[in-house]
């Protein structure tokens, strides 16, 4: 006898036994609750909404082969932006090397033929140089600053959600912000132009 369809409530948190127990409903109630804002997320990531909803539907692949082996000690949410982030930025390794390779092929052809790189090739090697930078500032930023900026801007977590995943007030949570944003500002000005 088949199970009726269950709707999932939104703001019903995923019961962690019954994802590691393989239940269906509760994987379905779990992509349904994330895939937006995992959509959102990687799409910022690797700037192509294609490929980022690949890399989600790999996300809750990966998640699905991988739920045994997590330990609960943080949100399924937090674990599930772990995964994406992580295959993100691997299709981005994966693909700077591939389009390093075709975009030098593609400026060496057209300069020989018109004697001038093309200025798409151009913005397209100015916006990765632009993406390294602000990667990098991120980096530098310390490791209370960066979790802020990644649960409230990439994550687009609300100021509440972030303060409690995070164990500080609200209060803490918007000056962290604050400061990190000002110290991301100030690295990106000091490399590009403001």
């Amino acid at each position: 006898m088949e199970m009726p369809y269950q709707p999932c409530n939104a703001d019903e948190n995923p019961d962690v036994e019954a994802l590691k127990n393989g239940n269906e409903r509760a994987f379905r109630c779990l992509f349904e609750q994330e895939k937006e804002r995992l959509s959102r997320f990687v799409t910022k990531i690797v700037d192509d909404r294609d490929e980022a909803e690949n890399i989600v539907q790999e996300t809750f692949a990966e998640a699905y082969r991988q739920m045994d082996r997590f330990r609960g000690e943080s949100k399924v949410s937090t674990w599930l932006f772990s995964i994406a982030r992580h295959l993100a930025y691997g299709h981005l390794r994966k693909s700077k090397r591939h389009n390093y390779l075709e975009h030098e092929t593609i400026e060496f052809l057209e300069a020989d033929q018109d004697g001038d790189a093309p200025s798409e090739t151009q913005e397209v090697v100015e916006t990765e140089e632009r993406r390294r930078i602000v990667h990098d500032a991120m980096d530098d930023l310390p490791d209370h600053y960066r979790r802020v900026v990644q649960l409230r801007d990439l994550e687009e977590q609300s100021t509440a959600e972030a303060a409690k995943e995070l164990g500080l007030t609200e209060v803490n949570v918007r000056v962290r912000l604050h400061r990190a944003r000002k110290q991301l500002k100030d690295h990106l000005c000091d490399r590009m132009e403001c």
